[in-house]
């Protein structure tokens, strides 16, 4: 039988060039590692950077959000110090109201019969007393029920002409009442005076009333 042929063994050279490939594709590999760890830590520091970015939003959205809050409050503020209070202005909706109100603190249970018969025994100076009475008990009135609770000094200053509007209007009514239901009224000055200023202490009454029941619609 024939022997077989041994294989060739392999050289030195060939051992080191199998070597050197492999070395190679290692250096190869460690390079492609290194890259992509470069490639992740630049992902980390870009996704480092955008949390930072919207961390930065986020504190100039709450800041833009707190500068909000504090214009809102001014704003309140500012509209709170310049609205105008319901007691402070005078429309021709509160003198009619006014005069409605002294028209039936007037008439209300022929009240101005009472005060007819009352003026009969009057003299002038009670008479007199009995106009500035009548202003007294208004102002009290208005205070005590509308302006007590008020604060505010600008809107406290201001009763003083309001209640100026709703005499002079309750002194009105009461002539057109006096005018109207009493045929006599007007023939002496010195009595219709008189009968005004009985009159005129429950038309105060009335006006007044009026006037703050409309604060509440």
């Amino acid at each position: 039988m024939a022997k077989k042929k041994r294989g060739k063994k392999p050289s030195l050279g060939d051992i080191n060039n199998k070597l050197d490939v492999i070395l190679t594709g290692q250096r190869k590999i460690l390079k492609e590692e290194k890259n992509v760890e470069r490639e992740e830590k630049n992902v980390l520091e870009e996704e480092g950077e955008e949390l930072a970015e919207e961390k930065k939003v986020e504190g100039e959205t709450e800041e833009e959000l707190s500068e909000l809050k504090k214009l809102e409050r001014l704003e309140k503020e500012i509209e709170k110090q310049t609205e105008t209070h319901p007691l402070r202005k005078i429309t021709y909706k509160d003198i009619a109201r006014g005069a409605v109100g002294a028209f039936f603190g007037s008439v209300a249970h022929y009240t101005f019969l009472y005060g007819i018969e009352v003026a009969e025994k009057l003299d002038m100076v009670r008479a007199s007393v009995l106009y500035l009475l009548s202003f007294i008990i208004g102002a009290v009135f208005l205070y005590v029920t509308g302006f007590r609770k008020i604060k505010d000094v600008k809107v406290l200053a201001f009763l003083p002409i309001r209640l100026i509007v709703l005499y002079i209007t309750s002194i009105l009514m009461a002539i057109l009442v006096l005018y109207f239901f009493h045929p006599e009224f007007g023939n002496s000055f010195i009595l219709s005076f008189k009968q005004v200023a009985t009159v005129t202490l429950t038309a105060i009454l009335g006006a007044c009333t009026a006037d703050l029941i409309g604060k509440g619609e």
